[in-house]
């Protein structure tokens, strides 16, 4: 059997970097080829699907860090008036890390889908990124209506209920008030602040604060809104077309060779070896030696008896 011709094994180095995609791309999956390794191509074989792709994930993996940093610098209160927010906005703030992580991992997925060329994987990023998007509009939504909608009032009531003396504390050291009206309001007692203290209510400071903090949040969060659809929309229409193999590379289901087919094949040729061994023996011709034997005593007899 003559041996089909195998290039690929023979080039390496620049000489495999100039074939084909398509040749590189047989030689991984059929020729058990070592250098095609995990499927990383170079980078001029990209196609335009693969790079927007590639942009897409980046400005992902981008707004995902930098919403990592800004809550990693507000728990750890970095930043002037952080400890504010901690205490104020505090589901605001695990809404911010929660979305920041979502948006870190379903980057990370897309860049691994894109640089292995895997479809099944950048599937897996596609659907993530709704999550994401749901992430991001919690986080706007919650800001943009606590800012909104009676924002003093909230702060009222908060004060009163939600935060625990020691979250009074942090807020009077942090905007130098005392109380929320003023020192004789609902106030956490301290050096600093006690019954005839000159410091103002927090009324003011706080809530300055908050609408300028929100406001910025909410504001931040829908300006990124259209650009996450858009890396949706990315992800929908490029992630099939990550190179240029048309689908899975898979033969279709109709041309697949199932048992039935074998089973069909095997009784075929049982059938046509059995009608070769039913057939009858072929007659032997006679060969020329003997029909002239014969001939010559047919002539010898009649000449015998005229003796």
């Amino acid at each position: 059997m003559r041996k089909l011709p195998t290039p690929v094994k023979q080039a390496s180095g620049r000489q495999y970097a100039k074939l084909p995609s398509s040749v590189i791309e047989f030689a991984g999956q059929h020729s058990g080829v070592d250098d095609v390794g995990l499927g990383f191509e170079t980078v001029d074989r990209w196609t335009i699907p693969k790079w927007c792709l590639i942009i897409s994930v980046v400005s992902v993996f981008a707004y995902g860090v930098v919403a990592l940093i800004y809550a990693i610098l507000t728990w750890y209160q970095t930043w002037l008036h952080a400890d504010v927010m901690v205490v104020a906005d505090n589901d605001v703030l695990i809404l911010i890390t929660l979305a920041a992580i979502l948006l870190l991992g379903t980057s990370l997925v897309g860049a691994t889908g894109a640089l292995l060329n895997s479809r099944p994987i950048l599937a897996i990023y596609t659907v993530l990124l709704w999550p994401c998007l749901i992430s991001l509009l919690s986080v706007g939504y919650v800001s943009y209506k606590r800012t909104a909608f009676a924002l003093d009032r909230k702060l009222n009531l908060a004060w009163s209920q939600w935060y625990t003396d020691l979250g009074r504390r942090v807020i009077q050291d942090a905007l130098n008030c005392c109380g929320f009206y003023d020192a004789l309001h609902e106030a956490s007692f301290s050096p600093r602040c006690y019954a005839r203290s000159p410091l103002p209510g927090c009324k003011g400071p706080l809530l300055r604060f908050e609408r300028d903090n929100l406001s910025t949040i909410w504001a931040t969060v829908f300006s990124v809104f259209p650009l996450h659809l858009i890396n949706i929309v990315v992800a929908l229409l490029c992630s099939n077309h990550v190179t240029n193999t048309f689908g899975k590379g898979l033969m279709p289901k109709k041309y697949r060779l199932r048992a039935s087919d074998v089973r069909m094949d095997a009784q075929n040729l049982l059938a046509q070896v059995a009608d070769v061994s039913r057939r009858p023996p072929m007659a032997r011709a006679a060969s020329s030696l003997s029909l002239i034997r014969e001939d010559r005593e047919v002539r010898l007899v009649p000449s015998s008896y005229g003796r």
